[in-house]
């Protein structure tokens, strides 16, 4: 697909790091699959990977983790 932020790069299969924040914890998943800008570096995340992300980051929340780091892992 063409990229939306820069418009001159297509986006390619790859893995990036996302970090996300909730009040005081802040949770990183590494290698976290998604369609990188060959121009740019923009990473796209597809839906069913977000909805993994935000399931996986509310457990790790719920059980009062404040800074967590780990590989992405899809769900079973």
């Amino acid at each position: 697909m063409k990229c939306l932020i820069c418009k001159h790069g297509n986006t390619i299969a790859g893995t990036t790091t996302v970090t996300l924040e909730k009040g005081s914890a802040t949770i990183v998943f590494k290698d976290v699959p998604a369609h990188i800008c060959d121009n740019c570096g923009e990473a796209y995340v597809e839906e069913e990977v977000t909805k993994t992300l935000l399931k996986k980051a509310r457990e790790i929340v719920d059980n009062g983790v404040e800074v967590d780091i780990r590989k992405f892992e899809k769900a079973a």
